[in-house]
Order: structure tokens, then C-alpha cells, then sequence
């Protein structure tokens, strides 16, 4: 955990740090701008990564050396084929959508969509986290290094945004590089990649869960930018801070990723049900953590230039712990039990439900109000989340039983 625990935190702190420079750069409106087109890339980076972020940890975890190479030599075939189209409507869309400050927009969304090629599933699967370091993490925060010390010069926060883009091409390539360096012995022994159609049916469930949850975290972001201007840069930075929260704490979820699926059913059984019980715990533990430390920490993001409420304070607290615990289960739990269909479901669901409820939140309360919209969905499908991993554990404590009995 300590070794996946150092690649998310340079990213946090890296992504962190960018945003006072970019407030500072391009004003609060233009961070709101940057903020919308990062969305509208998220969601695009999910089209991209097309499920592999989901479901691939736990099909490295169980695969052997030759079936690991032909796994990712798949993923990179379909993604690249993707990239081009979907980055550039998520381009468009973001720049049609943008009230102002256009190019960032657009420019921030081909930013974010570029993630969607990050190859950190791999090394995940593989238990592999100095790797994921050295080939990932490294280029990554160089980048956006990089991209700082270029706004802070004057450069502005397209050149900041071009030197994050550029570390995430740099990253991918690292990591191809080491994956099939490391894979080359085997092969001869790997099988064939399957027609890229075929790839793609077999990555449905997986996509839809990751897809609806990057609609999920991105569409209140454009929903508040549509009907409510005024309130989308407090909205955006809540937002953008109570997210890179939840990335510094995915080592936990990485390393159960990991740690949960195994080829015996009853072990990944009883590994999710200790999962579930700890990460609960944990997840009351870091909401207080959040809402003592999150007012101090937005009011340097804001770089003076954005005050933020109480009330969205504990309400981005209440985000934050709601979202480690869905985020468990969904991405840790599910896939090992066999029940990716029920996150997409779940996903669908609170998507429905937010989406208007964020839109009359922002009309009536502003942020806070559409803060209070996200918390609700996210709590809805964490339960049916929650609900479904509680009854495929059981399901698998009964059949034990019963073989058991027969034996």
C-alpha cells in the first residue's frame, strides 16, 4: 500500500498545486472554464479507457505472464483507436458548452480525455507499484512540474494544461515500453488479441460502470456551468478538491483491487466481506478528517480569489466519505464477485436522479445546493452497491456450505 500510496500522492499534490497557479493565471473565471473542459474529459477518458480501469486489475491478478501481455497489447489496440474521435468531441463539446475562455476549455478537456490511456490497471493487477511509479507516476508529475513553473512564469494555463498533456504522453509510452520489455519472453506463448470488435463487446460491463461513473462526477460540473454561471467556480473547486481527495486515497482501493479477486470464489468472498467492514470504518474517519482540514485547504486552492461556505465544507466532507466506500466497492468488490452489471445499474440510477436534482439545487441554493444533489446520488448508489456485494457474499458462504454438506 505505501508503495501505490506514493504514486497517488504525487499525483494529488501535483494536481493540487496547479490549481492556485491557474486561478492565479486565468482568474476564477477562467479556472471555471478550465474546470468544465477537465469534466467534459473525464468523461471522455472513461469512453477511452473503455472499462480497463474497472475490470482489468482483476483480470491481471489472475492472469498468467502470456495471457498479462496479450491483455494489455488488446487495451492499447482499442484505446488508440478510440482516442482520436472521442478526445476531439469531448473538445467540442467543452468549448460549445463554455460560457467563456473557449480554448481552455477545449484545451482542458483533450487534457483530461488523454487519461484514459494510462496503463496504472496494469501495474495494479500486477501488485507492481514501484513500477507503476517509475513508468507513470514519474512522467506524469514531471509534466505537470513542468506546467506550473511555466504558468508562474507568465506563460499562461494553456501552456500548464500542454505540459500535463504532455506528461500523460510521456507516461504512456514509459509504461508500454516496460510492459512489453518485461512481457518479451513470453511472447511467443501469448495468445492471439482478438479482433477489436470482440474486444470491446467483452469490455461492455466494465465500461458502463466506469462511463456512468465519469458521467456521474463530471455532468454536475456542466449541469451548474449551464444553469447557474455564477455559482460554477465555487461549485468547481469544491469539486475539483473533494475528487483529488479521493485520488490520494485510491492506494487503499488499488491495493484491494489487488488483494480481493482470487480464483477461489470463497477466499474473494471472504476478503470482500473483511473489505467492506474495514473500509466502512475508514470512510467515517476520513469525512472528519475532511471537514476539520477542508476550509483552510480551499481557501489556499481559491488563491484568494474564491471563498467557500460552511455548509459546502460539510457537505464536500460528506462527499468524500460516501465516495471511499461506493469507490470500494465498486471498483474493488464487485469485479472480484462477479457483479460488474450491478455497478453499472447503480450508476445509471443515481445518475438519473442527480442530474435534475443538481440543476434545481444550483437555481435555489447555488453550490451548496448542487453539492447537496451529488451527495444524495452518490449515497443511492452506494447502497445498491453496497446491497448487492453484502448478498453475492452470502450467496458464496451458502454454497460452500453446501459442498461442504455434500463432501
Amino acid at each position: 500500500m505505501s508503495g501505490f500510496a506514493l504514486s497517488i500522492g504525487l499525483l494529488a499534490v501535483a494536481s493540487l498545486a496547479a490549481i492556485p497557479a491557474m486561478v492565479s493565471a486565468e482568474g476564477d473565471r477562467g479556472w471555471g472554464a478550465i474546470a468544465l473542459g477537465q469534466a467534459v474529459g473525464a468523461i471522455a477518458a472513461a469512453a477511452i479507457g473503455f472499462g480497463w480501469g474497472v475490470s482489468g486489475p482483476a483480470r491481471i491478478a489472475v492472469a498468467d505472464e502470456p495471457q498479462r501481455r496479450t491483455a494489455y497489447v488488446e487495451s492499447v489496440r482499442a484505446r488508440l483507436a478510440l482516442f482520436a474521435p472521442i478526445a476531439l468531441a469531448s473538445a467540442l463539446l467543452a468549448a460549445a458548452v463554455a460560457p467563456q475562455s473557449v480554448g481552455l476549455a477545449a484545451l482542458g478537456a483533450v487534457t483530461a480525455a488523454a487519461a484514459g490511456v494510462s496503463a496504472n490497471w496494469y501495474f495494479v493487477g500486477r501488485g507492481a507499484p514501484f513500477a507503476l511509479l517509475l513508468a507513470e507516476t514519474l512522467p506524469r508529475v514531471t509534466g505537470t512540474g513542468v506546467g506550473i513553473i511555466l504558468m508562474l512564469v507568465g506563460g499562461g494555463a494553456a501552456a500548464g494544461l500542454a505540459g500535463m498533456l504532455g506528461g500523460m504522453i510521456a507516461a504512456f509510452v514509459c509504461s508500454t515500453i516496460w510492459i512489453m520489455l518485461k512481457s518479451r519472453r513470453h511472447r511467443a506463448a501469448a495468445p492471439r488479441p482478438d479482433r477489436l470488435s470482440r474486444i470491446l463487446r467483452e469490455q461492455r460491463h466494465g465500461m458502463g460502470s466506469a462511463l456512468g461513473s465519469a458521467v456521474y462526477i463530471a455532468l454536475p460540473v456542466v449541469v451548474v456551468a449551464v444553469i447557474a454561471p455564477a455559482s460554477q467556480p465555487v461549485f468547481a473547486l469544491v469539486d475539483k478538491f473533494q475528487r483529488q481527495v479521493g485520488v490520494a486515497l485510491q492506494p487503499v482501493i488499488t491495493v484491494a483491487q489487488g488483494w480481493v479477486p482470487r480464483r477461489d470464489s470463497a477466499v474473494s468472498a471472504s476478503r470482500a466481506r473483511s473489505a467492506l467492514l474495514v473500509g466502512g470504518g475508514m470512510s467515517l474517519v476520513i469525512g472528519g478528517a475532511v471537514a476539520v482540514a477542508g476550509g483552510p485547504a480551499l481557501a489556499w486552492l481559491g488563491s484568494g480569489q474564491i471563498g467557500v461556505g460552511p455548509a459546502a465544507v460539510v457537505l464536500m466532507a460528506s462527499f468524500v466519505a460516501v465516495n471511499f466506500f461506493e469507490s470500494l466497492v465498486a471498483k474493488a468488490l464487485l469485479p472480484a464477485l462477479g457483479r460488474l452489471r450491478i455497478g453499472a445499474r447503480a450508476t445509471i440510477i443515481s445518475t438519473v436522479v442527480v442530474v435534475p436534482l443538481v440543476a434545481v439545487g444550483a437555481v435555489l441554493w447555488g453550490a451548496p445546493g448542487a453539492l447537496a444533489a451529488v451527495v444524495a446520488g452518490l449515497v443511492i448508489r452506494g447502497v445498491v452497491e453496497a446491497v448487492a456485494a453484502s448478498r453475492a457474499i452470502r450467496s458464496s458462504d451458502a454454497l460452500v456450505v453446501r459442498e461442504e454438506i455434500h463432501a
